[in-house]
């Protein structure tokens, strides 16, 4: 294919939404609609509408999470699901000389994407598995607190004097350990796929240096892989008031192996990182 095609790559919460902000405003284009705001996402999540519901339909046609938070790959594609893809690609590389798109559950079809778009760059980015897990217990700790905010008031009052209080501890009880079962699943996911391409074509950021680093980044992306851009500085989109507190997950974790295999997968991919 001869446009250029950078898919944006990384586990939910890792910070793909700020990446994929940037680059849109450093003017690569990621879609024509967007996934709006959300609990968490305050400033949006800057994810293509079409790549989003493609990879909604496959998860659930396979009786999988629509969210994608699952633990295991889906099965391979169907014949129709293909085409569905090779047809939404091929919009996609009709309309733009130089695109991409960022949707988290793309982990869970890189292979497809592999096979698909063999001269695609893959940005990705890591964040640690603890600051990842807690992060989506806090997402579902703001819902618990939109969802009863809009009742009347004695259920809020209920809420904030009874079940308030207790909330968080139950949500880290009763999800911590899927969570990082999902974060290993699509981050060995990525180190499996990265492992099958030749260096040149990818490019991990390690999301503690983000900002840091944005501007090697932007020239990699200039100089090595011929994106034509216009710098913005990250810092600018950055909102330190966006990041949630970090919770303790380990005592929630049963499997104490999970942290271990966590930590493992962490590792190998920081190796990678710029």
């Amino acid at each position: 294919m001869s446009n250029n095609v950078l898919i944006i790559t990384g586990m939910h919460r890792s910070g793909t939404s700020l990446l994929s902000q940037w680059l849109y405003r450093c003017g690569l284009h990621i879609g024509d609609r967007f996934l709006g705001a959300g609990i968490g996402n305050t400033q949006g999540h800057f994810e293509d509408v079409d790549f989003y519901n493609y990879h909604q339909q496959v998860l659930s046609e396979h009786d999988l999470r629509k969210d994608g938070l699952v633990t295991a790959q889906p099965p391979s594609l169907s014949e129709a699901q293909r085409q569905s893809l090779r047809l939404l690609i091929r919009e996609k590389a009709a309309s733009q000389v130089q695109w991409g798109w960022k949707d988290p559950r793309t982990c869970l079809f890189l292979p497809f994407y592999r096979e698909l778009l063999p001269g695609a760059r893959y940005l990705v980015i890591l964040r640690d598995y603890k600051s990842v897990v807690s992060s989506l217990i806090q997402r579902l700790y703001g819902e618990s607190v939109q969802k009863y905010e809009q009742k009347g008031w004695l259920p809020r009052m209920i809420w904030r004097y009874f079940k308030q209080p207790y909330r968080k501890q139950r949500l880290l009880r009763k999800h911590s350990e899927h969570h990082l079962k999902v974060w290993i699943s699509y981050n060995e996911a990525i180190l499996q796929h990265l492992q099958q391409l030749p260096s040149s074509t990818y490019l991990v950021i390690d999301h503690s240096f983000l900002i840091r680093c944005n501007r090697k980044v932007f020239d990699h992306l200039s100089a090595e892989w011929k994106f034509h851009l216009e710098y913005h500085n990250l810092s600018a989109l950055y909102k330190e008031s966006l990041i949630s507190e970090r919770l303790d997950i380990t005592p929630y974790i049963k499997d104490p192996s999970l942290l271990q295999k966590a930590a493992d997968i962490q590792c190998r991919l920081q190796t990678l990182a710029i």
